[in-house]
């Protein structure tokens, strides 16, 4: 038996990369605690993001064959969020959990998550982390973001609790570079946090690498977001402004007979300052431009290979 046919009322959605042991435990606690603590029919979702180790793929093949389980293989690497995407438009559920694969998030938590479920999101919050020192500060940073940019009041994690009609809204959403949070924030703002441990990631070292945080960052500002363009417009007036006044003080000054020197430094440096701000401009409208065209040339966000133990995915 592999996947359940009927409708299940839970649907639990694990990114997959690269991953050892770890996932077959992963799998046994979900199904321990769906079975004993939960009692409620579930399906858990494992999305292959282009896993490059021949082991991984194995033991996707095994755990396919398990009770309530499906597996979805991507064509290559599309990142997590495009994973997790994948994962939701494959999902049947009424409620959605969305958890990562390495074990820092405790499925024995999942209840506590539950409980809170007459809201629309519910996630999961770690007073510390489990963390290098860079992954916390990067954390930090993005947690900061999230409330300025998208109005977070609550510190994010992997592990969340989406219901069904948000995860419809979010599908609803056409976009090639998926930023979770961003697309859930634009779904609802009913979103709380229930305060859970935080453990050792079962890989050691994390995958989840400076580059990743990185274009998952510039995601969220120029692909969720109009910050940087509102920043530079706020700072072209500002130093177009200055321009004015500074050219209405070399005017009195004229009129008035004040003696005016001219600074060859001076007028460098205003000469750099200004065009730096215009190529940046450019540059990060450029940017912009890049994703429309993704858009319009309707680049997927992932791409499926095969679905192992699963039937057919529900239509959006």
């Amino acid at each position: 038996m592999t996947a359940p046919t009927t409708k299940p009322r839970y649907s639990v959605i694990v990114p997959v990369y690269n991953t050892g042991e770890s996932l077959r435990e992963l799998v046994l606690r979900l199904q321990n605690v769906f079975a004993k603590t939960i009692k409620a029919s579930v399906e858990i979702i494992l999305v292959d993001d282009g896993s490059e180790r021949k082991g991984t793929h194995t033991m996707l093949r095994e755990l396919a064959k398990e009770d309530a389980v499906m597996v979805v293989r991507l064509t290559r690497n599309f990142g997590k969020p495009g994973a997790i995407l994948c994962g939701l438009q494959a999902s049947r559920g009424d409620w959605i959990i969305t958890i990562d694969d390495d074990l820092q998030q405790s499925p024995e938590d999942i209840p506590l998550l539950i409980a809170k479920g007459e809201h629309d999101m519910v996630t999961a919050s770690h007073a510390r982390k489990q963390h290098t020192l860079l992954q916390r500060s990067t954390s930090w940073i993005k947690a900061g973001f999230d409330r300025a940019v998208l109005g977070y009041q609550v510190k994010l994690s992997p592990l969340k609790l989406i219901r069904r009609h948000v995860v419809d809204g979010m599908l609803d959403i056409k976009t090639n570079r998926p930023f979770i949070p961003a697309l859930i924030r634009q779904v609802t703002s009913d979103v709380v946090a229930v305060q859970t441990g935080h453990h050792e990631s079962a890989h050691g070292r994390s995958r989840y690498t400076f580059g990743r945080r990185w274009a998952q960052f510039t995601d969220l500002l120029v692909g969720n977001s109009n910050v940087l363009m509102q920043v530079f417009t706020r700072i072209g007036f500002v130093v177009a402004g200055l321009s004015f006044a500074l050219a209405l003080a070399v005017i009195a000054r004229k009129l008035f007979g004040i003696p005016t020197q001219t600074g060859w430094s001076s007028l460098m440096v205003a000469i750099l300052l200004i065009g730096g701000l215009n190529l940046a401009a450019i540059g990060i409208t450029g940017q912009y431009f890049i994703r429309i065209l993704d858009i319009t040339s309707k680049k997927p966000a992932y791409v499926v290979r095969e679905r192992l133990g699963a039937p057919e995915p529900p239509q959006s």
